[in-house]
């Protein structure tokens, strides 16, 4: 959107500039303060209170600068039918990073009603700019501010004020400045949507399987959108080729915000429209949110980057396997086989089929079978089995007298399993959530890092829905085991709403909770480069509103989150051991081998 002017072009303006103020300071025998900006900001002398015009160019010799009452007057050419940019007043070699937010504020006016156009633009092709706008100049001046997220980084971008195309005038410019803007998770893309998916969890009672992928999808769409506007960082699926239409006068760039904002409509609606949702209200208020330096223009641009993004994710996911319906044969005559709980038929018994997202397979970190055992008669002779039966039996039952006050928060705390909650996936997205702003993490890392964390624990549901159904031994829960080792009338801890007792209607062997946890710690120790990161996590269980509970690292979290499942009673000791170790592994091997910087 800048003009075809070259840096080299660029510093020989500055040099002439730069020449003229020095012969006239040296005749007047007086030395200019110099130009400076004030802290955080990226325009030197934006105030002109030290008289000087430097750094500021003019494009047109014709066109003259001067500064008069600290205020910029330039009087402008007449240029009726050229190009807005072939009379530009300027300030390049300044730097803007990627997906970064900036403010740009400049007070302006003129002596006859006018418009002018300001844009930050690179220096050099494409001549893109990171905000483009058109303001009306009366002879009042009047303060403008817009606020905008840069598509692209620059060592060396220019602040261009283009008044060609109009009549000769006089505008007069002053308090001109460039900030990058703090961190503000309100306005951030990524942290948005996972919030609309997080609320449709909470809607739809769906397991944690299916949930799991669509947050894969979800999230590398955004993350895929992201990289292809920026150019920062490889994508998972795409990178959109991003061309520059337009004329000279009009190079159109892509807008971060709205590229991500359409993946993300795209593929939630595609995903959720089928359980009757809408996201409509959704994308109306994230288009709200947008900075408002950006165009139309570079919204419909970067729409349609988003699209491409959705479009190439939801195509490669559909074929994997998600809607494999084949019955789940029963064992029910079969001692330590599972079979159903609370009357609910098995859950998800071919999710373990499901074609990974980065794993070669769902068996690729798949743990030996419980105890060591061979099948269902070795295990459950053996004495490793008996004990933690036992365990179970003693600290997981309703009534158990052995359970700390501290241990039967921590169970409700990570349990989350009921409808009306965001499920174990949400929970670990929500205290993603809380280290990326304690953090804060910009939109660009957001994107990676819950990219990341998606792709880990869509593949530890599929890692551990293959030990639970596709091995010799799908185990059956404590409520069943402690009842064929007589304890009739026994009831874990678990519960739904109204108190009735409750267990999740798919195989122990390995835990659900542990695996996905395990996954979760691996990609944000990967991440941040170290586990030592405290944070306060909180709960979305009906049977523990309110509980927040203080984790001094990532295994800290990871560890209890696997641990809770023997308090509540609906898991054995070695199926919170095995899905943990299982979880690290795939972690450790999504964080390794995708999304690389």
């Amino acid at each position: 959107m800048s003009p075809p002017i070259t840096t080299r072009h660029l510093r020989r303006l500055l040099s002439a500039v730069l020449a003229v103020a020095l012969a006239s300071t040296l005749t007047a025998l007086v030395r200019p303060a110099p130009a400076v900006a004030a802290p955080g900001d990226l325009i030197l002398n934006g105030t002109f209170d030290n008289g000087s015009t430097q750094p500021w160019w003019t494009r047109l010799a014709s066109t003259s600068t001067t500064v008069n009452a600290g205020q910029l007057r330039v009087r402008t050419s007449a240029t009726v039918g050229k190009p807005v940019w072939e009379d530009l007043v300027g300030h390049f070699e300044f730097g803007v990073t990627a997906a970064q937010p900036y403010r740009l504020q400049f007070d302006a006016a003129a002596d006859v009603d006018r418009s002018v156009r300001v844009s930050v633009s690179r220096a050099d092709t494409p001549f893109t700019s990171a905000v483009d706008q058109t303001v009306a100049l009366t002879s009042t001046m009047r303060r403008f501010t817009f606020d905008f997220t840069s598509p692209f980084g620059d060592p060396e971008a220019v602040l261009l004020f283009h008044l060609g195309g109009q009549a000769a005038s006089t505008v007069r410019l002053d308090n001109i400045s460039l900030s990058p803007l703090a961190v503000d998770p309100a306005n951030d893309p990524i942290l948005y949507w996972n919030g609309v998916l997080l609320a449709t969890y909470r809607a739809l009672d769906l397991p944690p399987t299916s949930s799991s992928r669509e947050a894969a999808i979800l999230h590398a769409a955004m993350h895929d959108a992201a990289v292809s506007v920026t150019g920062v960082g490889n994508p998972y699926r795409v990178r959109v080729p991003v061309s520059y239409p337009g004329t000279m006068d009009n190079v159109v760039a892509p807008s971060l915000h709205a590229a991500i904002d359409r993946a993300a409509y795209d593929v939630l609606t595609a995903l959720y429209s089928r359980h009757g949702r809408s996201f409509t209200g959704a994308l109306g208020d994230a288009v709200a949110r947008r900075p408002s330096g950006v165009n139309d223009a570079e919204e419909a641009r970067g729409e349609a980057v988003g699209a491409a993004a959705a479009a190439a994710n939801l195509q490669a996911r559909a074929n994997d396997g998600f809607d494999n319906t084949t019955e789940y044969p029963v064992q029910e005559q079969v001692p330590g086989a599972w079979r159903p709980t609370n009357g609910k038929a098995a859950i998800s018994p071919n999710w373990g089929l499901v074609t990974p997202f980065a794993l070669t397979s769902g068996r690729q970190f798949r743990p030996g079978l419980p105890a060591g055992a061979t099948g269902y008669a070795d295990l459950l002779t053996k004495q490793e089995y008996r004990d933690q039966v036992q365990e179970i039996r003693d600290i997981g039952g309703r009534t158990s007298s052995l359970r700390t006050p501290e241990q039967t928060q921590i169970a409700f705390f990570w349990a989350n399993d009921l409808g009306g909650t965001y499920k174990p996936p949400g929970q670990l997205f929500a205290h993603t959530r809380i280290v990326s702003e304690q953090r804060q993490l910009g939109i660009l890392a957001n994107a990676r890092l819950f990219g990341l964390v998606a792709l880990a624990l869509a593949d530890a549901a599929i890692a551990a829905w293959d030990a639970k159904y596709q091995t010799p031994i799908d185990l059956w829960r404590p409520v069943t085991a402690i009842e064929a080792m007589g304890g009739l009338g026994w009831q874990p801890l678990s519960q739904d709403r109204a108190g009735v007792p409750y267990t999740p209607a798919f195989p122990a062997y390995v835990s659900g909770h542990a695996t996905f946890a395990g996954a979760w710690s691996a990609v944000m120790k990967g991440f941040f480069g170290t586990d030592a990161i405290a944070f306060d996590a909180t709960t979305d269980d009906p049977h523990a509103e309110g509980v927040v509970r203080h984790m001094t690292g990532f295994d800290h979290a990871a560890e209890e989150n696997a641990l809770s499942r023997t308090y509540l009673g609906v898991h054995y000791r070695f199926d919170a051991d095995a899905g943990l170790a299982t979880g690290r592994s795939v972690g450790a091997y999504v964080y390794a081998n995708r999304l690389r910087q």
